[in-house]
Formats: C-alpha cells, sequence, structure tokens
C-alpha cells in the first residue's frame, strides 16, 4: 500500500474521469521533478500542495492538515498540460530519462492519464491541482 497522485477539477469535469492508480506518479515524482526542471518546464509537483511542513511538526497527514490549515489553490490546466506533454515527449525521445524510471511503461501510461484529463480541463475550463490519497 502506498500513496496516490491524481487530478482534482474544479469545477469537476464531464465526460472524463482519471482512470490511473496515480500510485507509479507518486512513487516517482521526484524523478519527474528532475526530468522537468533538465526540459525546463514546471516541475510535476509544482501543481501540488507545496506549503513547507513546519519544522516542530511531527505528527501524521491528519494533524498536518490541521496544522496547515485550508489549502484552496487552483492551477491552469494550460500549464499542466503543458508540463506533462513536454514529461511525455522527453521520456519517448530520450533513453537515459526513461531508464530513470521506475517501470517506465506504466508511468508514461499515468502521464498519458493526466494528459487527457488536462486537455478535457482546457476544453471545459476547469482549473485543476493534484492531490494525494492513501
Amino acid at each position: 500500500m502506498g500513496m496516490s497522485v491524481f487530478p482534482v477539477f474544479n469545477p469537476k469535469l464531464t465526460g472524463v474521469k482519471f482512470e490511473a492508480e496515480g500510485k507509479l506518479l507518486f512513487d516517482q515524482f521526484e524523478t519527474l521533478d528532475a526530468i522537468a526542471e533538465t526540459i525546463e518546464v514546471a516541475r510535476f509537483s509544482s501543481f501540488g500542495d507545496d506549503r513547507p511542513i513546519p519544522e516542530d511538526f511531527d505528527g501524521d497527514e491528519e494533524d498536518l492538515e490541521a496544522a496547515l490549515g485550508p489549502w484552496d489553490e487552483w492551477y491552469s490546466p494550460v500549464e499542466g498540460l503543458k508540463t506533462m506533454v513536454a514529461l511525455l515527449d522527453a521520456i519517448a525521445e530520450e533513453p537515459d530519462f526513461a531508464d530513470q524510471l521506475d517501470d517506465c511503461e506504466h508511468v508514461v501510461e499515468e502521464l498519458t492519464e493526466m494528459k487527457t484529463c488536462l486537455e478535457a480541463a482546457v476544453e471545459q475550463g476547469a482549473q485543476f491541482r493534484l492531490e494525494l490519497a492513501p
């Protein structure tokens, strides 16, 4: 059992749903961020809650949410789409990037699923953000 990352949309999308588990995206987000930095696009994780964890915090996830307070930031699906397309292109075109990923084929499947949802968000005028779930 591990964490998953998935997109949330505001307003909710119609006609499309994120059909991936998101576990590989969570497991590989540091590598995806490194690839994004190398190809000079927004980091994969930059579309999620990146508020710093207080230095003295030692509780669990529920306590962290209470300590940080509500999070209501949303991002442009156009910007998210640029990152997902750039990552997919870089992985397809540069074997070194693909080699850095564990289970590259399935990471690409999850990124492609994210891309499909972001394309729909652009069409439907929805904002998005990445959230985590156990």
